[in-house]
Formats: structure tokens, C-alpha cells, sequence
């Protein structure tokens, strides 16, 4: 895609909305709630599908950083909504969330969005959550308990008993549906890490069920694995996964050095011009966290938009766009990052100015 235009910084394509937060519920030692007041213009804007996320834009140390946070109320059975954050180790977002942010505060927040939702199917639910991964999956519960006759089992894994985020509201959940409710809750301390061979044994009673799966990568792997080895039809799997930049640029591959073949791509975030090398293969976006660049993005799957940059020269190619653009802003040049990969020798890209 090729962008007819320079002047990307110079307006907002995806609008934040200001919300209050109006009470931070203390969940675990670790993990916090927020609840954010919707006032009466913006009530259609955040209307939500249970599972679905919403993405915040916050300033830390002078830095503009986008997060998502899945919504853990539900449409259909609270008035409200409420997001769960985890504190991460060296996550700069999730920590100002738990030190800096304070009832009456205001947060930038973008509308609604995410695929991880309940399915008009009739057949059992399966839900594998892992820490905070029940976030989506409490929300998709609580709408299926609510609107369906479906029977959901939840596998809930995490560190120790401590660290169960939502026991109470969860046990409430399956005195009120007996029968139809099952919670197996595992803690690493006792029990171990889920393993394939477990994961596969709860699979294989409802072979015909949904599947939702939210949590650390390496439990996802694990239920991924033993879904598989299950023959579960893809189609019947949802996945919700998020990546923390932190842990990204962690585990990213060294620099490219200099002479290197690459595209030479210039960015232009936060008032600043920085040239890059992306690779053959790589996106725009890995790129930039490689290279050091406080670039935002949440899903890094396509859908939720907060990684979007305009192109202002060159070519740049999404792998896919599952909803994150809409047609006007693909025409206008507007790409993903996290799914841009550069078809030219160079190219120059821009954020949207913050405000």
C-alpha cells in the first residue's frame, strides 16, 4: 500500500474517548480492577460483546504507551464496565495502572473490539484460563450462564491460591448454576504446571465443545498442543492473546547491523524522526520494538488498531487486517504495523499525533 500524502502526524485517526474512573476494586495482591463511567453521548460507542478488550493510551516518563485490557464485566448481566489489570514485572503500563491511577482520574480509551466472544452454537463450553487470562473468559461465562443453556467446565490455573483472581465472584457463578457449571481450579505450588496429558483428559469430555483459551504463553502452548493432539476443529478454538512490549523486546532478536539487508524505514513517533532497518520477513512493528521504539500496539493480531501508522512513502504490505482498518482509512494509506511488512528498498511511516 502506498500512501498519496505526507502529513500522517498531523491528525488522530483512531479517537480516544475520555473515561472517569469511578472504583478500583483490590482483587489480589497483584492484580487490580478498574470501572470506568460511560457517559449517556458515548453509551452506543462502548456498547461490547462479552470477551471483547478496550485499549488505553497513558503517558508515562513522557512516553505515549498503548495497552489493552480485556473487559471482565458482562453486557448482560452488569451495568458497568470494568477492565482487570495484572502488574507485570517491568511493565511500565500495568504498573501505573497500580501505583499512579486513582478513582476520579481520566483515562484515554479507545471503543471496544476483539473476537474473542461467545459463539451462537449450541454445544458445551470449555474454557482453560491461566492467572490473569480469565479476564475474557469470566465475561464470555457470564453472558453464556446468562443467555444460554450451554454447561461450561474451567480449567483456572495459577501460582497459589493467593494469586485467584475472582474466587469469590467464581464460586457465586457455580453455586447459582449447579449442574451446569464445573470450576476445576489448579495452583502450580501444589498441583505442577498444567501439562498436555491434563489438558488433553479434559478435552476429550465434550470432544464437540468450544474451546476458549486466555493466559501465558506457555500455558497456551500446552492447551494448544493438547487441543490438537485432541483433533479439535480449529474453528471450534478461540484464542485471546496479548503481548507486553516489554517482554517482547526481551526476547527480540539482536539488532540488525549496519549494511545488513533490510529496508531503510524512517518513523516519525512522538515528535521524533528514527530510521530503522526491517528485515525480510519482519514487520514494521517488530522492528520498531527491536530498535528500541516506544511504537503502540495491544493485540499485535490485526483487529484492535492501536498499532496503526500512515504511509507516507514507499510500500507497505499488511499479512491481514481483520478489522482494525476500515476501507476509507486503507485507501487514505493507513496500515497495521504489527501486520506491515515493507515491499520497498525504503519507506517512511507516521503515528498519529497523540492529542
Amino acid at each position: 500500500m502506498t500512501a498519496p500524502a505526507q502529513g500522517a502526524h498531523q491528525h488522530q485517526a483512531r479517537p480516544y474517548h475520555e473515561l472517569e474512573v469511578v472504583r478500583i476494586v483490590e482483587e489480589t495482591d497483584d492484580a487490580r480492577s478498574v470501572v470506568l463511567a460511560i457517559p449517556d453521548p458515548l453509551r452506543h460507542t462502548f456498547a461490547y460483546r462479552a470477551g471483547q478488550f478496550l485499549t488505553f493510551r497513558v503517558d508515562v516518563d513522557g512516553h505515549h504507551l498503548v495497552r489493552c485490557y480485556s473487559l471482565a464485566s458482562s453486557p448482560d448481566t452488569e451495568s458497568e464496565h470494568k477492565v482487570t489489570v495484572k502488574r507485570v514485572e517491568r511493565g511500565r503500563v500495568s504498573n501505573w495502572f497500580h501505583d499512579v491511577l486513582r478513582v476520579g482520574d481520566r483515562l484515554q480509551v479507545m471503543k471496544p473490539a476483539g473476537h474473542f466472544c461467545l459463539t451462537p452454537r449450541t454445544a458445551p463450553i470449555v474454557m482453560f484460563a491461566g492467572g490473569s487470562g480469565i479476564t475474557p473468559v469470566i465475561s464470555v461465562m457470564k453472558t453464556a450462564l446468562a443467555t444460554t443453556e450451554r454447561s461450561i467446565t474451567l480449567v483456572y490455573a495459577n501460582r497459589d491460591v493467593r494469586s485467584v483472581i475472582f474466587r469469590d465472584e467464581l464460586d457465586d457463578l457455580a453455586l447459582r448454576h449447579p449442574g451446569r457449571l464445573q470450576i476445576v481450579y489448579r495452583h502450580d505450588d501444589h498441583e505442577g504446571l498444567l501439562g498436555v496429558d491434563d489438558a488433553r483428559r479434559v478435552a476429550a469430555t465434550a470432544p464437540d465443545a468450544d474451546f476458549y483459551v486466555c493466559g501465558p504463553s506457555a500455558y497456551m502452548d500446552v492447551v494448544e498442543r493438547a487441543l490438537e493432539l485432541e483433533s479439535v476443529p480449529r474453528e471450534y478454538i478461540l484464542i485471546e492473546r496479548f503481548v507486553s512490549p516489554e517482554l517482547e523486546a526481551l526476547e527480540a532478536s539482536p539488532p540488525h547491523e549496519p549494511g545488513m539487508e533490510g529496508a531503510r524505514v524512517t518513523i516519525f513517533l512522538d515528535g521524533q524522526e528514527t530510521e530503522i532497518v526491517v528485515g525480510e520477513g519482519e514487520t514494521v512493528l517488530e522492528a520498531a520494538h527491536r530498535s528500541g521504539l516506544d511504537a503502540p500496539c495491544a493485540c499485535v493480531e490485526g483487529y484492535c488498531g492501536a498499532c496503526m501508522a500512515k504511509v507516507e512513502e514507499g510500500e507497505i504490505e499488511m499479512r491481514c487486517n481483520d478489522g482494525g482498518l476500515d476501507a476509507e482509512q486503507e485507501r487514505e494509506g493507513w496500515v497495521l504495523t504489527c501486520q506491515g511488512e515493507v515491499r520497498s528498498k525504503t519507506a517512511r511511516i507516521a503515528y498519529p499525533d497523540p492529542d
